[in-house]
Formats: C-alpha cells, structure tokens, sequence
C-alpha cells in the first residue's frame, strides 16, 4: 500500500538502497526482486523512495538476504519501522519546515554526534535566539515577519530538545576566529552570542568548541561548511547544506575525506582550553 514518505521512511529506504548496492549485486533488477520475493523491482524501488512501507515482521527476511548482521544497525532498521509513521514535532510548523529540512531534523535527531564546522554561521544547536533571529532575517529567504517568527521558534525546540535529550548528543565544533568577530545582529548581541559559547564550552560536557585563530591561514575547511554526522549503528554520514538544498553523503570514500578534514581542522584549531581566552578576549572587544 501507498504510504506517507516521511523522513523516517526515507532514511530507512535509503540505508536499504546503500546495503543493497554495497552488497555489489550484478544480477539483472527482477533477479534481486525475488531475493526478497517481489514480483518487480519497482516494489523494491518504492521500498527505497520512502513510498510503500515495510512491516517489522518482514524485516528478518531482509537481514537474511541483505547479509545484515550488525546488531546495531539491525536495531536502527526495526526503529525506524516502529516510528515511520509517528508524527514529528515539527509537523506544528506547516511552510516551515519542509524539505530537506525535515530530513535534516531527523537525522540530527537519531545521530549520536554531530562535528561541524560553517565558516559562514554558528551552528544552529549552538545559536542564542537573538543571534538565530539576525541570521534568519538576513538570509533574506523570508516573505513576512511570521515566517521568521515560525522558524525562530521551530529552531530553539529543535535546540531543547536536542541538548536536553537523553541519551546526551556529542557536538564538536571547530568556529574560525573571524566568524566570532562577525557583528552578526550587531554588538550586544555577537557579545551575548560569544559569553553563551564559553557558557556551553565551561559546563556543558558533551559540547566542545574550537576556536581557528586567524594565524593559521590555509586551513583544510577552505572547501566549505560541512556536518560530519555519527550514528549508534556506527554509519556515518556527511550533511553539505545550503539554502534551498542538502547533499548528504553516505560513500564510505567521502565520509573517510571528510572525516580527515575534520580532524585536519581539530588539529589546526586552538584547543578547548586555549580557545576560551580567545573567546573572552573577542567578548570584550565586542564591548
């Protein structure tokens, strides 16, 4: 039957489709639809595209025919079958949150840690709501002032309910110094910005926050922003996003680059201890 694409049904198909071609089947469409005992591979497509559903009492056949062993990622899977068709909470923000929006927010929501660095913005989860309102009104996306408004409050529960859930999510996150000296909103709010950073950074023990000096010059993130996203099952994956798109990357070849380039810019950046010095001092400057 015909269901609902939801972001959980997407994210299971896709994690389907990524086992199904790791597995480097060669036999012809039908031939790997009756491994699973479909008639046509177009089932087996629409499994994939989010748009028929799978019941949890199916999915047995496909650990044994797609070889998944993982007790991990075979316990992401039945999860995602349990809750593809619950509502999720952004579902309150019709012409918000559309997507991939929607596809990010569940993603953030099932990773274990999140690394990233956005040499253009403080990253969202890490955002004061003064600070997330400037950068909303200036990426000019907006039509009226209750749009902004819808997405401003979206954002901040997304931000509860992600560093209040439990278990907690690792965040690690490496801010280029002109990034911080950027009077995003102006002063008093780029300087309220700044102390709410060294807050987290002092008392939060899952969030660590590295500062990239201007001395460093070339670094490895002259490439552009990029989320490097880890999961219970032990995938990862790279989320590339910008304003009307998201490319996410599950390759293990572009997930192993990024990975290096992340610990490239770990490596180049002060360390937390060192970078809150740097903070209170841009803080102050900012006075």
């Amino acid at each position: 039957m015909p269901v609902e694409p939801t972001p959980r049904r997407r994210r299971l198909g896709a994690e389907l489709r990524r086992i199904r071609e790791a597995l480097g089947w060669t036999q012809e469409e039908e031939e790997e639809a009756s491994r699973l005992g479909y008639r046509s591979f177009s089932t087996v497509s629409k499994i994939e595209k989010g748009v028929q559903g799978l019941k949890i009492q199916q999915l047995p056949h496909f650990f044994e025919v797609y070889e998944i062993t993982e007790p991990g990622l075979r316990e992401g899977l039945r999860d995602l079958v349990r809750r593809a068709g619950e509502p999720n909470w952004w579902q309150r923000y019709e012409g918000v949150v559309d997507d991939p929006l929607g596809d990010y927010l569940s993603l953030v929501e099932s990773a274990s840690s999140l690394f990233v660095f956005n040499p253009a913005a403080i990253h969202g989860l890490l955002q004061t709501p003064q600070y997330c309102r400037a950068v909303t009104e200036g990426s000019r996306a907006w039509r009226t002032p209750q749009d902004i408004d819808g997405f401003v409050s979206m954002r901040q529960e997304h931000q509860t309910n992600m560093l209040e859930r439990d278990p907690a999510l690792k965040i690690w996150a490496v801010l280029p110094e002109g990034l911080l000296r950027q009077e995003v909103g102006g002063r008093p709010v780029m300087r309220a910005q700044i102390n709410h950073l060294i807050d987290l950074a002092r008392t939060v023990p899952n969030i660590t926050i590295q500062v990239l000096p201007h001395r460093v010059g070339a670094h490895a993130g002259m490439d552009g922003p990029f989320m490097l996203m880890s999961f219970p099952n032990g995938r990862d994956l790279v989320c590339i996003e910008s304003m009307r798109a998201s490319l996410h990357l599950n390759e293990p070849e572009a997930v192993e680059a990024y990975r290096t380039t992340s610990d490239l810019l770990k490596s180049d950046a002060l360390s937390q201890k060192a970078s809150l010095p740097l903070l209170t001092t841009i803080a102050k400057d900012l006075e």
